[in-house]
């Protein structure tokens, strides 16, 4: 490869970083509406136009953030899944890593729940936060069908989705909670109830069933 296109590809990933860096410090001081990309460029020491160049609006820009975000998070709870671990004690690491960082820098789980807000009035929006959850959610499949191997069982099918959807759902839901509530959340109950949920599928065949098949229960309940 020609040195200078070389060149110019290390400053182009360069220059996209330094916007990114930008953009997360103005988005947690101004908000997703109250933010510019004149101010982003500002911050970042280019031009309006090189955050076009990059992003090409404000919401993309967003995107690239979260994205972002969610491979870091992608990252580190893959490297902090244990397999020399009981098996349900796996999620303790991840969670508490998960909430530790929620603790240290909130702002990024904040930009997440705008981002959310507005995707709900954009469904294009919407389908690029879908897709980069969802890389998440094979992750913790990934996870659970690996530590169902590892306790002897064989999972049911989609039982290692589903369970997926408990882990995001609960790794959602509560930092919401513990951003508006800090003191009535302990940063362990996430890691905890997942550790009661894989003990309770561990030893139950009929809760590996309900997991995998959720609206069993309407069949199950006579009143329903």
């Amino acid at each position: 490869m020609p040195r200078g296109e070389f060149d110019r590809s290390a400053r182009k990933a360069q220059t996209r970083g330094r916007l990114l860096e930008a953009a997360a410090r103005v988005y947690a001081r101004r908000g997703f509406n109250g933010a510019t990309l004149e101010e982003v460029a500002a911050e970042a020491g280019f031009t309006k136009g090189a955050v076009y160049g990059h992003f090409g609006s404000k919401e993309n820009l967003l995107l690239a953030l979260m994205e972002e975000h969610l491979t870091r998070q992608v990252i580190e709870q893959v490297a902090l899944f244990d397999r020399e671990r009981i098996t349900w004690e796996r999620p303790l690491a991840g969670s508490a890593r998960w909430m530790e960082q929620l603790e240290a820098d909130p702002d990024p789980f904040r930009l997440f729940v705008e981002l959310w807000i507005y995707a709900q009035r954009d469904e294009r929006l919407r389908q690029r936060l879908a897709e980069g959850l969802q890389t998440l959610r094979v992750t913790f499949a990934r996870f659970a069908t690996a530590s169902a191997l590892d306790a002897g069982l064989e999972p049911p099918a989609h039982a290692g989705e589903q369970f997926a959807n408990v882990m995001l759902a609960l790794g959602l839901g509560m930092p919401m909670l513990k951003l508006i509530d800090h003191d009535s959340l302990p940063p362990s109950l996430l890691g905890a109830v997942l550790s009661v949920l894989i003990r309770a599928v561990e030893s139950s065949p009929e809760a590996r069933a309900l997991l995998a098949e959720p609206d069993r229960a309407l069949a199950l309940d006579p009143g329903a």
